[in-house]
């Protein structure tokens, strides 16, 4: 029977898991540290007070659905 990915992982030698779970950590952090970057670049334009009327909204966008 093969092993479950749990017990393939605790067979391996501690010091493998301890840097695989530094590994994790650093893409974990990279892409924080990306995904900020990006964000200051590439910013929200979104408004910051959405419409509170959205059948309005909806019956612009969309004037064939309200026939």
């Amino acid at each position: 029977m093969a092993k479950s990915f749990w017990e393939s992982f605790k067979s391996l030698p501690p010091r493998t898991r301890i840097y695989l779970g530094i590994g994790g950590i650093a893409i974990g952090l990279t892409g924080i540290y990306i995904s900020d970057k990006l964000e200051e670049k590439f910013p929200d334009n979104t408004p910051s007070n959405p419409p509170t009327n959205v059948s309005s909204q909806t019956e612009n966008e969309f004037p064939s659905l309200n026939k």
